[in-house]
This record gives C-alpha cells, sequence and structure tokens, in this order.
C-alpha cells in the first residue's frame, strides 16, 4: 500500500518543531557529544526536509559556558549548516557570571543561513556590582503562523557558580513579552513560549505571577522548556507545559529529543527515542483529552464531523524516506489507509462512533519485516468524550506556571512521570 503523493499547500501545514534538551556539553569525546552528533544526523537526515520548521536549544548548551564546550556545538552544526537552529541561554551558559561565549554563539547563529536574523537586546538592568548596559537573549518571529516568543530568564540575573540560580526577566523584557503575547492574542494568532524554566522558577515572586499570569490570560498555546531534565507534560486547561529530557545529564531513559505540533486548535508533543528506528508518528489532530483545551468542543478538539460524520485525522510522520504505508484506527477496529497531503501531514477521515476511546495511527517501513518493533511505529491518544456533562471554563491554578498540573505518566509519549532531575528527585550531577 503506497502512500499517496499528494501535496496540500504549505498554509494548511502544522507548526512543527524539534527539542533537543539540555546538552551541558564538556569535552569532544563525551557521550553527550557523540549522542547530539548522533540527533543531529537522524534529525538532517529527515525526508522531506519540510517536514518541521526549526531544532530548539533551550539553554545550558556548555556546562560551564566555555567556548571551548560552545565549539562541541559549532562542529556539530557546521555538518548540517542548512539546518535551521533556534536557541536561549540556560543558567550553565552563565555558569561564571559571563555570558560572552553564549552571546558569541547567538549572533552566530542568528546571523546563520537558517537563523532568525535579530541581535540581542540591550537593556540597561540592576547587576551585583553596579547597574549597566546588559544583552539579553530574547526575540520573535512568526513561523507557520505562530507567534514563537524566545525568552532568556538568564542574563537579567545575578546566578553563577557559587549563587546559585537566580532567573529574571527585567522589566523591558517582560513589557516586551505582555505586548507580544497581547498582539497575539487580539489577532487571534496562536502563540508558543520558549524558555529554559518554568515561569514558577523565577526569582522575583511579583515576576513569577505577572509572567505565568500573562501566559495564562493570553492563552499561549505552549510553553516549551529546558532545566528539568526529564521528559513532563502539565496542562492546565488553556496552556500545555512540556519539558524535555536532557541530553547531557539524563537520568529519564533513552536519550533524545522531543518532537511538537500545533495544528490549527490541537497541541500534540511526544519524545522520539534515539535508540529506535524510524519511522516516528506523532498525531497532530485531534486532541488528547490530556491535553485538549476546557472546556472542550469539537472546534477547539480538532472533532469537527464532515457531512458523514467523519472526523478528520492527521499525523506527522518522521523517517528517512516516505513510509511503506500509514493507517489509523478507532479501538481495535478497522484500519483506515491515510494519504500523504504535504510534506507534514498524512490525513484520513474516519468515523468517530458514540463510545469511541482511543484512536491510533501507525506508520510502517518498507524494511519492516513483519514482527517487532524495527521499523514500525506507533501514536495513540484518547480524544475528549465531548457527549459527557460540559465542562466549565477553568479557573486560573494556584501556582499557575508551574509543575503543579502535570500530568504524570504517559509512557506512549515517553514521559515516566518520576521527575528523576537535579532540582526534584534526581541526581544533583
Amino acid at each position: 500500500m503506497a502512500a499517496a503523493r499528494t501535496r496540500r499547500p504549505r498554509g494548511d501545514d502544522p507548526f512543527v518543531f524539534l527539542h533537543v534538551g539540555d546538552l551541558h556539553l564538556t569535552g569532544r569525546g563525551e557521550a553527550n557529544a557523540r549522542d547530539l552528533a548522533a540527533i543531529l544526523d537522524q534529525i538532517a537526515a529527515c525526508a522531506p526536509r519540510e517536514a518541521f520548521d526549526f531544532v530548539y536549544l533551550p539553554g545550558d548548551i556548555a556546562e560551564d559556558g566555555t567556548a571551548r564546550q560552545y565549539a562541541i556545538l559549532r562542529a556539530a552544526l557546521a555538518r548540517h549548516p542548512a539546518l535551521p537552529i533556534r536557541l536561549i541561554p540556560g543558567d550553565h551558559d552563565r555558569q561564571h557570571g559571563s555570558v560572552a561565549a553564549f552571546h558569541d554563539l547567538f549572533t552566530e547563529v542568528a546571523d546563520s543561513a537558517g537563523g532568525w536574523r535579530q541581535p540581542p537586546v540591550v537593556n540597561r538592568l540592576p547587576q551585583p556590582e553596579a547597574e549597566r548596559d546588559v544583552a539579553q537573549y530574547y526575540y520573535a518571529e512568526t513561523v507557520s503562523g505562530v507567534r514563537c516568543l524566545f525568552v532568556d530568564m538568564v542574563s537579567a540575573g545575578f546566578g553563577r557558580k557559587g549563587i546559585g540560580l537566580d532567573f529574571r526577566l527585567g522589566r523591558a523584557q517582560t513589557c516586551w513579552l505582555s505586548d507580544e503575547i497581547t498582539a497575539a492574542a487580539g489577532h487571534g494568532q496562536p502563540c508558543a513560549v520558549f524558555m529554559h524554566a518554568y515561569p514558577d522558577d523565577l526569582r522575583v515572586p511579583d515576576e513569577r505571577l505577572d509572567i505565568a499570569g500573562l501566559i495564562w490570560g493570553g492563552r499561549v498555546r505552549l510553553v516549551e522548556m529546558g532545566h528539568t531534565h526529564y521528559n513532563e507534560l502539565a496542562h492546565d486547561g488553556r496552556t500545555l507545559y512540556a519539558a524535555a529530557r536532557s541530553v547531557g545529564q539524563n537520568e529519564d531513559g533513552s536519550v533524545g529529543y522531543a518532537v511538537a505540533a500545533i495544528d490549527g486548535p490541537v497541541t500534540s508533543w511526544r519524545f522520539r527515542a534515539l535508540d529506535r528506528q524510524p519511522p516516528f508518528v506523532l498525531i497532530t489532530s485531534p486532541a488528547d483529552r490530556r491535553i485538549a483545551a476546557v472546556p472542550a468542543s469539537a472546534e477547539t478538539s480538532g472533532m469537527v464531523p464532515d457531512a458523514r460524520g467523519r472526523i478528520r485525522v492527521r499525523a506527522l510522520v518522521l523517517s528517512d524516506r516516505d513510509p511503506a504505508y500509514c493507517h489509523c484506527r478507532v479501538d481495535c477496529g478497522a484500519w483506515t489507509v491515510m494519504e500523504r497531503v504535504s510534506a507534514r501531514s498524512f490525513e484520513a477521515r474516519i468515523a468517530w462512533p458514540a463510545g469511541a476511546r482511543s484512536l491510533q495511527v501507525e506508520a510502517v517501513d518498507a524494511r519492516w519485516p513483519g514482527h517487532g518493533p524495527d521499523f514500525v511505529d506507533t501514536d495513540v491518544i484518547e480524544p475528549p468524550d465531548l457527549a459527557a456533562e460540559p465542562q466549565a471554563e477553568p479557573a486560573i491554578p494556584d501556582r499557575p506556571g508551574s509543575d503543579a498540573v502535570r500530568i504524570g505518566a504517559w509512557l506512549q509519549k515517553g514521559v515516566r512521570g518520576d521527575q528523576l532531575g537535579p532540582n526534584r528527585a534526581g541526581r544533583k550531577w
């Protein structure tokens, strides 16, 4: 069953990015340097290249923020000069009180062929020694219809080795973020925020609540983070907070990268382990009940039926070649073949009967021997029960912008739920 080659206009494609977690690079011969190279090799081999928008690095790129450590990333990126990269700083990128080496990397990547072409923003900020001009590494761009806001939690703070964490945004960046989120909401434009840690990790209580409140009030769709070192999903009824497993300091399982998408009203996320053979599947529509907007409706869940009562199923397949076929089914029912409608989407229409619980999409590579886990992959979701009692509009959480609303274990998405990281239940590295 060969997949159809129909191509849909790019305007209907989902927004897709790949999140490579905290690298904590130290030496060229270390495991994390080899893993980084292997991850970028796999990503660069994805066919077609238009399957995703960019690769996101959430900070803590270098363990000690030194030029020698950033050179490891430069060497890995040099093998794939066309790969679009987006990055922000983490606390380790100013481990010794300076971001000079990160600054050089930031400006170099920003000005590269696939870069965002925006310089650091210089603001007057209080610092331990005296108020002075400080470069901050925040920027915004619209990608595949989504307003992407990249936030710098590090440069305004006083954190460094011997002092500890001190995440801050500063007044100028907070005002910028407020303006951006408000403008996106006013235009009905989906918005994604990229930051190193949860807003709840900000040092100043007022700033902590301001940023979390902005995200809540602006109905930001996704906040994508590093820092935890483990995969985690937290949903407050409006916003999905997602953190991805560290490449360099990892107790959470197989190294790899997260794949996230915003497809119309639906936000989706799943972790891809490097030790799994292709293909990789992510259902981008409809929504799963655990991360669907509340109150759920056919419109907000991507479950508006067509004239024949069928819902549209969409999935992203990442691989080094087209799958032999991709198909979907409801619960344990009959399979329906999906057609490739664009570089990013396989699609089918399928009946969703009353009482149905799960939706499954499977992609099969021509190299699959007919048994075993290699060269075949499945994503499974549980769409919202729209026939259930109507849901009320959610209230803002007691601790907005935190892991208090985390979902817990969700193995299908790569989430263990035990928070094995240095800031929670893991080792301190």
